[in-house]
């Protein structure tokens, strides 16, 4: 019977040791288990920020691609506009080439014309007049080839040639149609404009009996 109870508590201390080392293996077990479910939601965690990140990144690049093509288009309609800015440049350029190419040859024309005229009523024994520019505001009337002396002319603006006011002396208030004389045969007299661009000056020269001729300051 002894040895029956000697074999019950050997075998009852046995099964404590096991029950003891199973409890330890349990507690280990446990402890693993909750590093494993911490570490499980820390991946987690990271799992969650990196699809953030990834979700960013994204957003960033449709984004960055929208303001390359918003880039591309300003870029290719600024380059319409200089494209067309020069084309209109170049219309420009060629209606002002075509305009002065215009005003030469009318210029010239004129000027072949007033020629004609002057060496006609030279020809003729008529008065013939020059008007030349002076000072910034001044011209000199000339004349020749007509009578000794002419005892009176009125100078007047042909309308259009952008002078205003005409004067003899600074005492007396601008006129439209100026009187001079007497002028002798080969003489220069001076007069002045208010106003008004000399390039553009063209006058009419009348001395009675003779027809007025229009004279352009050169």
């Amino acid at each position: 019977m002894i040895a029956i109870a000697v074999i019950a508590a050997v075998v009852a201390m046995c099964a404590l040791a096991v029950a003891l080392w199973q409890a330890r293996e349990a507690k280990h077990a446990q402890a693993a288990a909750r590093t494993a479910e911490q570490a499980a939601g820390k991946a987690q965690e990271e799992a969650q920020a990196a699809r953030r990140a990834v979700e960013q990144a994204t957003a960033s690049a449709f984004q960055a691609k929208n303001s390359a093509e918003e880039a591309k288009k300003a870029a290719m309609k600024a380059e319409e506009a200089v494209g067309k800015a020069a084309e209109e440049a170049s219309a420009s350029r060629m209606l002002a080439d075509e305009a002065q190419f215009t005003a030469q040859q009318a210029t010239a024309q004129i000027n072949e014309i007033t020629e004609l005229i002057a060496v006609e009523r030279s020809r003729r024994g008529m008065p013939t007049f020059a008007i030349t520019p002076g000072a910034p505001d001044e011209f000199r009337l000339s004349y020749f080839g007509g009578p000794a002396v002419i005892e009176q002319l009125t100078v007047s603006v042909v309308p259009g040639s952008r002078v205003l006011g005409l004067q003899q002396y600074d005492d007396e208030p601008p006129v439209e149609h100026l009187e001079v004389g007497p002028l002798h045969n080969g003489s220069t007299v001076s007069f002045r404009a208010a106003t008004g661009q000399r390039a553009s000056a063209v006058f009419q020269v009348r001395a009675e009996p003779w027809e007025p001729v229009v004279v352009r300051a050169e």
